[in-house]
């Protein structure tokens, strides 16, 4: 595993569950992959808002310094296949592997201070307050307005599979239904970003 490959050599990694159903919903997923780095629960989604994030697994490489280097999107350490559907890849724990060993030399990272996150439109700056009105009514235990606020995040940002599949989490039999429904609507677009810079150096 690429964590106790690294862990001493200044390296950590935090996971950070997305999941406004808490610890009862994440914990489960961390227990069965035996998490031997902190991990921890955002049950307000606020490393989307602050990261720009979209969708899960998400990696935020962020240096000694505080200085973010790099952002992706479907960081899987390895290939997985759903049905017809691939995704994850074999060299994108190895890129880790050679910005750790190599620092500012690795071909993988923008240099410190330069990584600037895109700006969002207004119509995805009012989904980040209206998704997050939707989880404050999810714990008031008024669903019927946590429902209709994350319904209206994702109509502002339809691009954020985060707000969906929150939204789903809640209604786990017809999940996948709403994932192949949306998954459609993309029409062959990715639903990862593209990893670029996969030259992993001699």
């Amino acid at each position: 595993m690429i964590y106790e490959q690294l862990k001493d050599q200044n390296f950590v990694i935090i996971a950070a569950a997305q999941d406004t159903g808490g610890a009862a919903a994440a914990g489960p997923w961390y227990a069965r992959a035996e998490t031997t780095y902190p991990s921890l629960v955002d049950e307000t989604h606020r490393l989307s808002s602050l990261f720009g994030l979209v969708n899960v697994p998400s990696a935020v490489w962020i240096d000694e310094a505080g200085y973010v280097r790099r952002i992706d999107e479907g960081s899987y350490a390895t290939k997985h296949k759903m049905g017809d559907f691939e995704f994850g890849r074999d060299d994108y724990a190895p890129m880790v592997v050679d910005w750790v060993r190599r620092g500012d030399g690795s071909a993988h990272v923008e240099p410190a201070g330069t990584l600037a996150l895109a700006v969002p439109t207004d119509e995805q700056a009012l989904a980040e307050p209206t998704f997050k009105l939707g989880v404050y009514f999810h714990r008031q235990g008024n669903d019927a307005k946590a429902n209709h606020y994350w319904e209206s995040a994702q109509a502002l940002n339809p691009a954020s599979w985060n707000y969906a599949r929150q939204d789903w989490s809640f209604t786990p039999e017809i999940a996948d239904e709403n994932w192949a429904k949306k998954f459609q609507t993309l029409e062959g677009k990715p639903y990862y970003k593209p990893i670029e810079g996969l030259d992993n150096g001699d």
